[in-house]
């Protein structure tokens, strides 16, 4: 028997280590569009969260003991999971003006290191340690400390009406924008480049083609969650690393989460009309989508065991982050979306046969 759990306990570690390599790789990558920041910002989640774990680990003891890969993961996360802009592009509101859009949290250092460093602490004392003491962890850390991290921003994140310089998702989208008679939702496009896009004039964006758009999407963005800078990057290495530890690894949650934006998606553009591959595009490959249905919604200990309800499990994230995303303008919407299929986990576990442990 303990040959058996040293055996488990070792294979936990690697899975650990190869996640924590794959985290790594996507934050080198995101260096391409913000420069050392993501570096720093890793640095710092990482040194807290090992930290706080050897330090609670002393006075939980057997309750909480030493899980160092655990915390240098749950770290990377939350580094991966925040989000930064590049400030050397230029900012256009809703109708392509030259505009100052304040943020919800800050995006740019000193203060984005600040957030982050608290985000990393309240996950793992919360989260990670204090929520292992209920027999089951309910909630992703990471996801669950960054809301409660802005929760003070709720009103602002979670109403649309809030969002009057967000770019809007409740109807026709397009990517044309002519002076005088585009709507906010036929210059979708411009938008969305001039958001994530490394633009530097308003005709640049004005002229926004669909290739240069899913270039940005898929490619490389300058705005958004870290993790998910790009989606190409995001798959392969979220992929490999199905490959290398596909016993391991709850993929169904990944690839039903997949399915089900893109249906969600082709019923939005069902409804609403306009271009379907820049409203699937755009809700696939926005970063907090790609990188938390790879990293995040296939967190071992908050989601469903069986294979049945790790698919309906995926299915829920995926339907909650289109209607989050189109009727609350909160495009983080995966992060809620997440949290909230947590707490379904324990009646989806009831679900199907049981996976191999």
């Amino acid at each position: 028997m303990a040959q058996v759990e040293a055996k488990s306990k070792v294979t936990k570690d690697r899975l650990m280590q190869y996640t924590l390599v794959a985290l790594v790789v996507l934050t080198a990558v995101s260096t391409l569009a913000y420069g050392l920041t993501p570096i720093l910002l890793a640095l710092i989640s990482v040194s807290i969260a090992v930290a706080l774990d050897y330090a609670l680990s002393l006075v939980m003891k057997d309750k909480g003991p030493v899980n160092s890969w655990s915390a240098a993961v749950y770290g990377l996360i939350v580094s991966s999971s925040y989000s930064l802009a590049n400030t050397t592009s230029f900012t256009f509101g809703p109708y392509l003006t030259a505009r100052y859009i304040p943020e919800l949290i800050p995006l740019t250092p000193p203060w984005a290191y600040a957030y982050v460093a608290a985000i990393s602490a309240v996950g793992m004392v919360l989260f990670k340690k204090l929520q292992g003491l209920l027999g089951r962890k309910y909630v992703n850390p990471a996801a669950a400390a960054k809301l409660l991290v802005i929760l003070p921003f709720a009103q602002t994140i979670f109403l649309a009406e809030a969002h009057h310089d967000s770019v809007p998702l409740n109807g026709p989208l397009g990517y044309s924008y002519i002076p005088g008679k585009s709507s906010v939702y036929s210059a979708f496009g411009a938008l969305v480049q001039a958001c994530f896009g490394n633009v530097k004039t308003k005709a640049a964006t004005v002229s926004t083609t669909p290739a240069e758009l899913f270039k940005t999407l898929t490619l490389l963005k300058y705005h958004g969650w870290l993790g998910g800078a790009s989606s190409v990057a995001v798959i392969v290495v979220g992929v490999s690393l199905f490959l290398v530890a596909r016993k391991y690894i709850k993929w169904r949650i990944t690839l039903s989460y997949l399915l089900s934006v893109t249906a969600m998606s082709l019923v939005m553009s069902a409804i609403y009309g306009g271009d379907i591959l820049l409203r699937l595009g755009f809700e696939l490959f926005i970063g907090s989508s790609i990188f938390l249905a790879f990293f995040m919604a296939t967190d071992p200990a908050t989601t469903p065991i069986t294979y049945a309800g790790q698919a309906i499990f995926g299915v829920g994230v995926g339907i909650l982050t289109v209607l989050i995303q189109v009727y609350m303008g909160f495009l983080g919407g995966s992060i809620l979306a997440l949290v909230i299929m947590n707490f379904t986990s324990p009646l989806l576990d009831q679900i199907g046969l049981k996976t191999p442990k």
